[in-house]
Protein backbone atom coordinates (compact mmCIF):
# COMPACT_ATOMS: atom_id res chain seq x y z
CA UNK A 1 0.00 0.00 0.00
CA UNK A 2 0.92 3.58 -0.50
CA UNK A 3 1.85 5.47 2.77
CA UNK A 4 4.39 8.30 3.10
CA UNK A 5 7.84 6.96 3.82
CA UNK A 6 9.39 7.58 7.22
CA UNK A 7 12.04 9.83 6.71
CA UNK A 8 15.74 8.72 7.13
CA UNK A 9 19.10 10.74 7.18
CA UNK A 10 20.15 8.28 4.30
CA UNK A 11 17.56 9.09 2.23
CA UNK A 12 17.36 12.72 2.78
CA UNK A 13 20.27 13.87 0.14
CA UNK A 14 18.33 15.59 -2.56
CA UNK A 15 19.70 16.72 -5.48
CA UNK A 16 20.29 20.61 -5.32
CA UNK A 17 17.44 21.89 -8.21
CA UNK A 18 14.90 20.05 -6.20
CA UNK A 19 15.26 23.19 -3.27
CA UNK A 20 15.20 25.52 -6.15
CA UNK A 21 11.16 24.87 -6.68
CA UNK A 22 10.66 26.02 -2.88
CA UNK A 23 11.19 29.29 -3.12
CA UNK A 24 9.83 29.74 -6.67
CA UNK A 25 6.43 28.46 -5.75
CA UNK A 26 6.67 30.32 -2.18
CA UNK A 27 7.02 33.78 -4.33
CA UNK A 28 4.38 32.41 -6.60
CA UNK A 29 1.80 32.06 -3.69
CA UNK A 30 2.91 35.26 -2.53
CA UNK A 31 1.81 37.22 -5.52
CA UNK A 32 -1.04 35.14 -5.94
CA UNK A 33 -2.78 35.89 -2.47
CA UNK A 34 -1.26 37.75 -0.18
CA UNK A 35 -3.83 40.95 -0.12
CA UNK A 36 -6.01 39.48 -2.77
CA UNK A 37 -9.44 37.43 -2.97
CA UNK A 38 -9.39 34.13 -3.67
CA UNK A 39 -10.76 33.37 -7.43
CA UNK A 40 -8.89 31.62 -9.84
CA UNK A 41 -5.92 32.25 -8.38
CA UNK A 42 -6.34 29.01 -6.61
CA UNK A 43 -6.57 26.66 -9.18
CA UNK A 44 -3.76 28.52 -10.59
CA UNK A 45 -1.49 27.57 -7.84
CA UNK A 46 -2.43 24.19 -7.48
CA UNK A 47 -1.88 23.50 -11.01
CA UNK A 48 1.78 25.05 -10.27
CA UNK A 49 2.42 22.45 -7.30
CA UNK A 50 1.28 19.66 -9.59
CA UNK A 51 3.19 20.52 -12.84
CA UNK A 52 6.10 20.83 -9.70
CA UNK A 53 5.62 16.80 -8.97
CA UNK A 54 7.04 15.36 -12.34
CA UNK A 55 9.83 18.02 -12.47
CA UNK A 56 11.31 17.47 -8.91
CA UNK A 57 10.34 13.59 -8.76
CA UNK A 58 10.43 10.78 -10.68
CA UNK A 59 7.51 9.35 -11.95
CA UNK A 60 5.64 6.56 -13.50
CA UNK A 61 6.15 6.02 -17.44
CA UNK A 62 2.53 4.14 -17.51
CA UNK A 63 0.42 5.92 -19.80
CA UNK A 64 -2.83 4.34 -17.88
CA UNK A 65 -1.37 5.97 -15.00
CA UNK A 66 -0.47 9.16 -16.29
CA UNK A 67 -4.05 9.70 -18.06
CA UNK A 68 -5.67 9.22 -14.78
CA UNK A 69 -3.76 11.30 -13.11
CA UNK A 70 -4.38 13.80 -15.22
CA UNK A 71 -8.12 13.59 -15.08
CA UNK A 72 -8.26 13.44 -11.28
CA UNK A 73 -6.39 16.78 -11.50
CA UNK A 74 -8.37 18.56 -14.53
CA UNK A 75 -11.50 17.49 -12.93
CA UNK A 76 -10.45 18.66 -8.76
CA UNK A 77 -9.98 21.73 -10.82
CA UNK A 78 -12.86 22.59 -12.66
CA UNK A 79 -15.05 23.71 -9.59
CA UNK A 80 -12.40 26.32 -8.90
CA UNK A 81 -12.67 27.45 -12.21
CA UNK A 82 -16.63 27.67 -11.25
CA UNK A 83 -16.08 29.51 -7.98
CA UNK A 84 -14.08 29.29 -5.04
CA UNK A 85 -16.09 27.64 -2.14
CA UNK A 86 -14.64 25.83 0.08
CA UNK A 87 -15.95 22.28 -1.19
CA UNK A 88 -14.54 23.38 -4.30
CA UNK A 89 -11.03 24.04 -2.60
CA UNK A 90 -11.26 20.88 -1.10
CA UNK A 91 -12.20 18.52 -4.35
CA UNK A 92 -8.86 21.21 -5.81
CA UNK A 93 -6.94 19.63 -3.62
CA UNK A 94 -7.97 16.10 -3.38
CA UNK A 95 -7.35 16.10 -7.35
CA UNK A 96 -3.91 17.48 -6.66
CA UNK A 97 -3.25 14.57 -4.10
CA UNK A 98 -4.28 11.92 -6.34
CA UNK A 99 -2.17 13.23 -9.38
CA UNK A 100 1.01 13.74 -7.12
CA UNK A 101 0.29 10.08 -5.45
CA UNK A 102 -0.73 8.00 -8.98
CA UNK A 103 2.11 9.93 -10.94
CA UNK A 104 4.92 8.89 -8.60
CA UNK A 105 3.38 5.63 -7.11
CA UNK A 106 0.97 4.21 -10.34
CA UNK A 107 -2.26 2.65 -9.92
CA UNK A 108 -0.54 -0.82 -9.25
CA UNK A 109 -1.10 -1.05 -5.99
CA UNK A 110 -4.87 -0.24 -6.10
CA UNK A 111 -7.30 2.49 -5.21
CA UNK A 112 -6.80 1.55 -1.28
CA UNK A 113 -3.52 2.25 -1.30
CA UNK A 114 -3.76 5.56 -3.52
CA UNK A 115 -6.41 6.81 -0.97
CA UNK A 116 -4.17 5.71 2.00
CA UNK A 117 -1.12 7.70 0.32
CA UNK A 118 -3.57 10.22 -0.07
CA UNK A 119 -4.75 10.80 3.67
CA UNK A 120 -1.23 10.01 4.29
CA UNK A 121 0.02 13.06 2.19
CA UNK A 122 -3.15 15.39 3.70
CA UNK A 123 -2.22 14.73 7.74
CA UNK A 124 1.79 14.86 7.67
CA UNK A 125 2.61 16.68 4.35
CA UNK A 126 2.87 19.81 6.10
CA UNK A 127 4.44 18.70 8.94
CA UNK A 128 7.21 17.19 6.57
CA UNK A 129 9.49 20.31 6.29
CA UNK A 130 10.03 20.05 9.63
CA UNK A 131 11.83 16.72 9.97
CA UNK A 132 13.23 17.20 6.76
CA UNK A 133 14.85 20.23 7.52
CA UNK A 134 15.75 19.15 10.58
CA UNK A 135 17.66 16.08 9.18
CA UNK A 136 19.21 18.23 6.77
CA UNK A 137 20.65 20.75 8.70
CA UNK A 138 22.42 17.63 11.24
CA UNK A 139 23.51 16.35 8.04
CA UNK A 140 25.37 19.97 6.91
CA UNK A 141 26.60 20.28 10.40
CA UNK A 142 28.57 16.94 10.32
CA UNK A 143 29.78 17.75 6.74
CA UNK A 144 30.96 20.84 7.89
CA UNK A 145 32.93 19.79 11.02
CA UNK A 146 34.71 17.82 8.60
CA UNK A 147 35.85 20.53 6.75
CA UNK A 148 39.80 22.05 7.86
CA UNK A 149 39.66 25.53 10.10
CA UNK A 150 41.47 26.97 7.79
CA UNK A 151 39.26 26.42 4.71
CA UNK A 152 36.63 27.96 6.65
CA UNK A 153 37.69 30.97 7.56
CA UNK A 154 39.32 31.21 4.06
CA UNK A 155 35.85 31.48 2.82
CA UNK A 156 34.00 33.48 5.50
CA UNK A 157 36.61 36.48 5.76
CA UNK A 158 36.17 37.37 2.00
CA UNK A 159 32.04 37.23 1.96
CA UNK A 160 32.03 39.30 5.01
CA UNK A 161 34.45 41.93 3.66
CA UNK A 162 32.68 41.86 0.75
CA UNK A 163 29.73 42.16 1.70
CA UNK A 164 30.72 45.54 4.03
CA UNK A 165 32.36 46.76 1.04
CA UNK A 166 29.00 46.08 -0.75
CA UNK A 167 27.07 48.29 1.74
CA UNK A 168 29.14 51.23 2.04
CA UNK A 169 28.90 51.19 -1.60
CA UNK A 170 25.35 51.19 -1.47
CA UNK A 171 25.15 54.06 1.16
CA UNK A 172 27.97 55.76 -1.19
CA UNK A 173 26.29 55.86 -4.00
CA UNK A 174 22.62 56.86 -4.65
CA UNK A 175 22.77 55.05 -8.07
CA UNK A 176 23.70 51.50 -6.77
CA UNK A 177 20.61 52.15 -4.14
CA UNK A 178 18.23 53.31 -6.78
CA UNK A 179 19.06 50.00 -9.03
CA UNK A 180 18.86 47.88 -6.26
CA UNK A 181 15.34 49.36 -4.93
CA UNK A 182 13.79 48.52 -8.86
CA UNK A 183 14.32 44.97 -7.84
CA UNK A 184 10.66 43.80 -6.71
CA UNK A 185 12.66 40.86 -4.58
CA UNK A 186 14.69 43.11 -2.61
CA UNK A 187 12.02 46.18 -2.48
CA UNK A 188 10.01 43.93 -0.04
CA UNK A 189 12.31 43.25 2.97
CA UNK A 190 12.64 46.59 4.11
CA UNK A 191 8.88 46.63 4.93
CA UNK A 192 8.03 42.46 5.52
CA UNK A 193 5.19 42.33 7.92
CA UNK A 194 4.96 39.48 10.16
CA UNK A 195 1.96 38.59 8.58
CA UNK A 196 3.19 37.82 5.58
CA UNK A 197 6.25 36.18 6.96
CA UNK A 198 3.53 33.76 8.16
CA UNK A 199 1.91 33.37 5.28
CA UNK A 200 5.14 32.33 3.79
CA UNK A 201 6.70 29.87 6.10
CA UNK A 202 3.12 28.18 5.40
CA UNK A 203 3.13 28.32 2.06
CA UNK A 204 6.66 26.59 2.08
CA UNK A 205 4.83 24.01 4.44
CA UNK A 206 2.03 23.09 2.22
CA UNK A 207 4.19 23.37 -0.81
CA UNK A 208 8.01 20.89 0.17
CA UNK A 209 5.27 17.56 0.13
CA UNK A 210 5.44 18.24 -4.10
CA UNK A 211 8.32 19.02 -4.09
CA UNK A 212 10.40 15.89 -2.34
CA UNK A 213 7.47 13.64 -2.54
CA UNK A 214 8.26 10.17 -0.92
CA UNK A 215 6.03 7.58 -1.54
CA UNK A 216 6.57 3.31 -0.47
CA UNK A 217 5.09 0.46 -1.50
CA UNK A 218 3.98 -1.79 1.30
CA UNK A 219 1.60 -4.72 1.73
CA UNK A 220 -1.36 -3.90 4.39
CA UNK A 221 -4.35 -5.53 5.50
CA UNK A 222 -7.20 -3.24 5.01
CA UNK A 223 -8.98 -2.65 7.82
CA UNK A 224 -11.92 -4.76 8.13
CA UNK A 225 -15.78 -2.96 8.28
CA UNK A 226 -18.16 -5.09 10.29
CA UNK A 227 -16.51 -8.14 8.93
CA UNK A 228 -17.49 -10.50 11.98
CA UNK A 229 -20.67 -10.05 13.51
CA UNK A 230 -21.08 -9.25 17.59
CA UNK A 231 -22.27 -11.98 19.82
CA UNK A 232 -25.46 -10.36 20.20
CA UNK A 233 -26.36 -10.43 15.99
CA UNK A 234 -25.52 -14.10 15.84
CA UNK A 235 -28.48 -14.68 18.38
CA UNK A 236 -31.42 -15.21 15.74
CA UNK A 237 -33.98 -14.89 18.72
CA UNK A 238 -32.53 -11.78 19.66
CA UNK A 239 -32.46 -10.30 15.97
CA UNK A 240 -36.14 -11.29 14.91
CA UNK A 241 -37.82 -10.00 17.92
CA UNK A 242 -36.02 -6.67 17.64
CA UNK A 243 -36.96 -6.81 14.42
CA UNK A 244 -40.61 -7.35 15.15
CA UNK A 245 -40.68 -5.04 17.68
CA UNK A 246 -39.23 -2.04 15.45
CA UNK A 247 -41.52 -2.67 11.87
CA UNK A 248 -44.44 -2.16 14.91
CA UNK A 249 -43.08 1.11 16.16
CA UNK A 250 -41.90 2.15 12.58
CA UNK A 251 -45.56 1.46 11.38
CA UNK A 252 -47.31 3.52 14.05
CA UNK A 253 -44.79 6.29 13.05
CA UNK A 254 -45.35 5.91 9.36
CA UNK A 255 -49.25 5.57 10.10
CA UNK A 256 -49.10 8.75 11.57
CA UNK A 257 -47.23 10.52 8.71
CA UNK A 258 -49.42 9.01 6.29
CA UNK A 259 -52.67 10.34 8.09
CA UNK A 260 -51.46 13.77 8.65
CA UNK A 261 -48.84 14.78 6.27
CA UNK A 262 -50.13 12.77 2.86
CA UNK A 263 -53.69 12.47 3.95
CA UNK A 264 -54.64 16.01 5.22
CA UNK A 265 -55.61 15.00 8.34
CA UNK A 266 -56.21 17.99 10.94
CA UNK A 267 -53.78 17.93 13.66
CA UNK A 268 -55.31 18.45 17.49
CA UNK A 269 -55.65 21.83 18.40
CA UNK A 270 -52.85 24.42 18.71
CA UNK A 271 -50.46 22.59 16.92
CA UNK A 272 -49.48 23.77 13.46
CA UNK A 273 -48.35 21.89 10.24
CA UNK A 274 -45.18 24.13 10.22
CA UNK A 275 -44.26 22.80 14.11
CA UNK A 276 -45.32 19.23 13.60
CA UNK A 277 -43.14 19.38 10.72
CA UNK A 278 -40.14 20.99 12.12
CA UNK A 279 -40.28 18.75 15.41
CA UNK A 280 -39.68 15.92 13.23
CA UNK A 281 -37.73 16.52 9.82
CA UNK A 282 -34.23 15.99 11.89
CA UNK A 283 -34.84 12.95 14.57
CA UNK A 284 -36.16 11.04 11.65
CA UNK A 285 -33.09 11.28 9.35
CA UNK A 286 -31.27 9.99 12.95
CA UNK A 287 -33.68 7.31 13.09
CA UNK A 288 -32.94 6.09 9.71
CA UNK A 289 -29.25 6.33 10.69
CA UNK A 290 -29.11 4.05 13.61
CA UNK A 291 -31.57 1.36 11.71
CA UNK A 292 -29.01 0.90 8.88
CA UNK A 293 -26.30 0.67 11.33
CA UNK A 294 -28.27 -2.12 12.93
CA UNK A 295 -29.07 -3.63 10.02
CA UNK A 296 -25.32 -3.59 8.80
CA UNK A 297 -24.67 -5.63 12.07
CA UNK A 298 -27.81 -7.63 11.77
CA UNK A 299 -26.57 -8.96 8.23
CA UNK A 300 -22.89 -8.77 8.51
CA UNK A 301 -20.99 -12.02 7.93
CA UNK A 302 -21.54 -14.89 10.79
CA UNK A 303 -24.80 -12.60 11.41
CA UNK A 304 -28.28 -14.26 12.37
CA UNK A 305 -29.87 -12.82 9.34
CA UNK A 306 -27.28 -14.29 6.70
CA UNK A 307 -28.93 -17.66 6.22
CA UNK A 308 -32.62 -16.79 8.18
CA UNK A 309 -34.97 -16.24 4.85
CA UNK A 310 -37.42 -14.38 8.27
CA UNK A 311 -35.16 -12.25 9.17
CA UNK A 312 -34.17 -11.08 5.71
CA UNK A 313 -37.63 -10.36 4.88
CA UNK A 314 -37.83 -8.36 8.08
CA UNK A 315 -35.23 -6.69 6.94
CA UNK A 316 -36.44 -5.60 3.94
CA UNK A 317 -39.67 -4.63 5.31
CA UNK A 318 -37.65 -2.56 7.97
CA UNK A 319 -35.66 -0.83 5.29
CA UNK A 320 -38.73 0.13 3.44
CA UNK A 321 -40.63 1.73 6.26
CA UNK A 322 -36.98 3.26 6.84
CA UNK A 323 -36.93 4.64 3.37
CA UNK A 324 -41.03 5.85 4.03
CA UNK A 325 -39.85 7.94 7.01
CA UNK A 326 -36.94 9.39 5.19
CA UNK A 327 -39.43 10.22 2.50
CA UNK A 328 -41.87 11.84 4.99
CA UNK A 329 -39.08 13.44 7.17
CA UNK A 330 -38.67 15.80 3.31
CA UNK A 331 -42.31 16.34 3.23
CA UNK A 332 -41.92 17.56 7.40
CA UNK A 333 -38.95 19.87 6.08
CA UNK A 334 -41.07 21.15 2.75
CA UNK A 335 -43.93 22.12 4.94
CA UNK A 336 -41.36 24.36 6.74
CA UNK A 337 -40.10 25.96 4.36
CA UNK A 338 -43.24 26.58 2.98
CA UNK A 339 -43.99 28.59 5.88
CA UNK A 340 -40.54 30.08 6.78
CA UNK A 341 -38.74 29.83 3.12
CA UNK A 342 -35.76 28.17 2.28
CA UNK A 343 -32.29 28.78 3.30
CA UNK A 344 -28.76 27.12 2.98
CA UNK A 345 -29.02 24.74 5.56
CA UNK A 346 -32.48 23.81 4.92
CA UNK A 347 -31.41 23.22 1.45
CA UNK A 348 -28.57 21.20 2.23
CA UNK A 349 -30.55 18.97 4.54
CA UNK A 350 -32.70 17.92 1.75
CA UNK A 351 -29.75 16.96 0.02
CA UNK A 352 -28.76 14.96 3.10
CA UNK A 353 -32.03 13.17 3.34
CA UNK A 354 -31.52 12.17 -0.09
CA UNK A 355 -28.30 10.16 0.61
CA UNK A 356 -29.71 9.05 3.81
CA UNK A 357 -32.84 7.35 1.21
CA UNK A 358 -29.72 5.98 -1.09
CA UNK A 359 -28.06 4.81 1.35
CA UNK A 360 -30.82 2.77 2.68
CA UNK A 361 -31.57 1.04 -0.99
CA UNK A 362 -27.65 0.44 -1.39
CA UNK A 363 -28.32 -1.60 2.15
CA UNK A 364 -31.04 -3.51 0.17
CA UNK A 365 -28.68 -4.18 -3.02
CA UNK A 366 -25.84 -5.61 -0.43
CA UNK A 367 -28.29 -7.60 0.82
CA UNK A 368 -29.70 -9.14 -2.23
CA UNK A 369 -26.55 -8.93 -4.03
CA UNK A 370 -24.69 -10.94 -1.34
CA UNK A 371 -22.10 -8.18 -1.28
CA UNK A 372 -19.59 -7.64 1.76
CA UNK A 373 -19.80 -4.03 3.96
CA UNK A 374 -16.85 -2.90 2.40
CA UNK A 375 -18.69 -2.80 -1.06
CA UNK A 376 -21.21 -1.16 0.97
CA UNK A 377 -18.84 1.74 2.61
CA UNK A 378 -17.10 1.86 -1.24
CA UNK A 379 -20.48 2.53 -2.94
CA UNK A 380 -21.92 5.39 -0.03
CA UNK A 381 -18.51 6.98 -0.68
CA UNK A 382 -18.78 6.64 -4.56
CA UNK A 383 -22.48 8.71 -4.32
CA UNK A 384 -21.56 11.28 -1.73
CA UNK A 385 -18.15 12.18 -3.82
CA UNK A 386 -20.98 12.48 -6.68
CA UNK A 387 -23.43 14.30 -4.73
CA UNK A 388 -20.73 16.45 -3.09
CA UNK A 389 -18.69 16.99 -6.75
CA UNK A 390 -21.97 18.38 -8.38
CA UNK A 391 -22.74 20.58 -5.03
CA UNK A 392 -19.67 22.46 -5.78
CA UNK A 393 -21.13 23.94 -8.87
CA UNK A 394 -23.99 24.84 -7.93
CA UNK A 395 -24.99 28.36 -6.52
CA UNK A 396 -27.58 27.65 -3.85
CA UNK A 397 -27.03 31.38 -3.27
CA UNK A 398 -28.65 32.01 -6.21
CA UNK A 399 -31.02 28.99 -5.70
CA UNK A 400 -32.50 29.72 -2.43
CA UNK A 401 -32.79 33.08 -2.88
CA UNK A 402 -35.04 32.73 -6.62
CA UNK A 403 -36.77 29.79 -4.33
CA UNK A 404 -37.46 31.91 -2.28
CA UNK A 405 -38.89 35.23 -4.32
CA UNK A 406 -40.86 32.66 -6.41
CA UNK A 407 -42.38 31.73 -3.21
CA UNK A 408 -42.94 34.37 -1.84
CA UNK A 409 -45.03 35.59 -4.88
CA UNK A 410 -47.14 32.84 -4.96
CA UNK A 411 -48.22 32.82 -1.10
CA UNK A 412 -48.68 36.60 -1.27
CA UNK A 413 -49.12 37.76 -5.24
CA UNK A 414 -46.69 40.47 -4.74
CA UNK A 415 -44.02 38.99 -2.75
CA UNK A 416 -44.41 40.86 0.49
CA UNK A 417 -43.40 37.21 2.53
CA UNK A 418 -39.63 37.43 0.86
CA UNK A 419 -36.98 37.98 3.17
CA UNK A 420 -34.65 40.98 1.81
CA UNK A 421 -32.18 40.64 4.64
CA UNK A 422 -31.34 37.28 4.63
CA UNK A 423 -31.69 37.16 0.48
CA UNK A 424 -28.54 40.31 0.86
CA UNK A 425 -26.99 38.59 3.15
CA UNK A 426 -26.57 35.21 0.75
CA UNK A 427 -24.14 37.98 -1.35
CA UNK A 428 -23.72 39.25 -5.02
CA UNK A 429 -25.64 35.92 -6.04
CA UNK A 430 -29.00 37.30 -4.97
CA UNK A 431 -29.33 40.27 -7.25
CA UNK A 432 -31.64 38.68 -10.04
CA UNK A 433 -33.79 37.59 -6.93
CA UNK A 434 -33.52 41.04 -5.66
CA UNK A 435 -34.73 42.33 -8.77
CA UNK A 436 -37.89 40.10 -9.12
CA UNK A 437 -38.63 41.80 -5.40
CA UNK A 438 -37.97 45.66 -6.76
CA UNK A 439 -41.09 45.74 -8.69
CA UNK A 440 -43.24 45.13 -5.75
CA UNK A 441 -41.12 46.40 -2.62
CA UNK A 442 -42.10 50.12 -1.06
CA UNK A 443 -40.84 52.20 1.75
CA UNK A 444 -37.88 50.97 3.33
CA UNK A 445 -37.43 48.30 1.97
CA UNK A 446 -37.19 49.47 -1.40
CA UNK A 447 -34.50 51.83 -0.38
CA UNK A 448 -32.45 49.70 0.80
CA UNK A 449 -32.87 46.83 -1.66
CA UNK A 450 -32.43 49.53 -4.55
CA UNK A 451 -28.86 50.48 -2.42
CA UNK A 452 -27.94 47.50 -2.32
CA UNK A 453 -28.29 46.61 -5.90
CA UNK A 454 -26.48 49.67 -6.46
CA UNK A 455 -23.49 49.01 -4.57
CA UNK A 456 -23.50 45.54 -6.58
CA UNK A 457 -23.38 47.41 -10.30
CA UNK A 458 -20.78 49.31 -8.79
CA UNK A 459 -18.78 46.64 -7.35
CA UNK A 460 -18.97 45.06 -10.92
CA UNK A 461 -17.78 47.63 -12.55
CA UNK A 462 -14.64 48.41 -10.52
CA UNK A 463 -14.07 44.95 -11.63
CA UNK A 464 -10.86 43.81 -9.57
CA UNK A 465 -8.20 41.91 -10.03
CA UNK A 466 -7.85 38.66 -11.57
CA UNK A 467 -7.03 36.74 -9.24
CA UNK A 468 -10.13 36.89 -8.02
CA UNK A 469 -12.11 36.06 -10.98
CA UNK A 470 -14.41 33.03 -11.83
CA UNK A 471 -16.75 31.79 -14.48
CA UNK A 472 -19.78 32.55 -11.82
CA UNK A 473 -18.97 36.29 -10.81
CA UNK A 474 -18.07 36.51 -14.20
CA UNK A 475 -21.47 35.41 -15.51
CA UNK A 476 -22.65 37.49 -12.52
CA UNK A 477 -20.62 40.65 -13.65
CA UNK A 478 -22.17 40.67 -17.67
CA UNK A 479 -25.77 40.42 -15.99
CA UNK A 480 -24.59 43.50 -13.93
CA UNK A 481 -23.57 45.13 -17.19
CA UNK A 482 -26.84 44.36 -19.27
CA UNK A 483 -28.90 45.42 -16.41
CA UNK A 484 -27.04 48.26 -14.40
CA UNK A 485 -30.31 49.97 -13.15
CA UNK A 486 -32.55 48.71 -11.11
CA UNK A 487 -36.15 47.15 -12.76
CA UNK A 488 -38.06 50.32 -11.00
CA UNK A 489 -37.95 54.16 -10.59
CA UNK A 490 -36.00 55.23 -7.43
CA UNK A 491 -34.41 58.26 -8.32
CA UNK A 492 -36.56 60.27 -6.11
CA UNK A 493 -35.70 58.30 -2.69
CA UNK A 494 -31.38 59.19 -3.31
CA UNK A 495 -29.19 60.91 -5.50
CA UNK A 496 -26.41 58.49 -5.71
CA UNK A 497 -25.80 55.00 -4.61
CA UNK A 498 -24.95 54.35 -0.95
CA UNK A 499 -22.08 51.95 -1.66
CA UNK A 500 -20.51 52.21 1.10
Amino acid sequence: MLALRTVSPSRLTHRPPRWLFLPALVALGDQLFYGYSLGISVAVFLAALAATVPLANQVQRDARSLGMALALLVLGLLPLVEDTGWLAILFGIGGLLAFAVIVTGGLAPGWGATLNAMRCMLIAGPFQIVFDAAVGLTNSVGAVRRWRVGAVVGWILPVVLTGLFAALFVSANPLIDAWLKRIPSLSLYPNVALGRVFAWTLLAALAWPFVALRLRHRARKAPAVLQTAPQVARDPTIVRRCLVLFNLLFAVQSGLDILYLWGGLSLPEGLTYAAYAHRGAYPLVATALLAAAFVLIAMSPGGAGEHSPKIRRLVYLWIAQNVLLVVSAALRLDLYVAVYSMTLVRAAAFVWMGLVAVGLLLIVARIALRRSNRWLVAANGLVLLVVLYGCAFANFSALVSNFNIAQSRELGGTGEAFDLPYAMSLGPNAVRAVDRYLPHAFGQDLTIAAQWRAAQVEHARRGGNWRGWSFRAQRLRHYLERQPFAPVDVSPMFNAPDIR
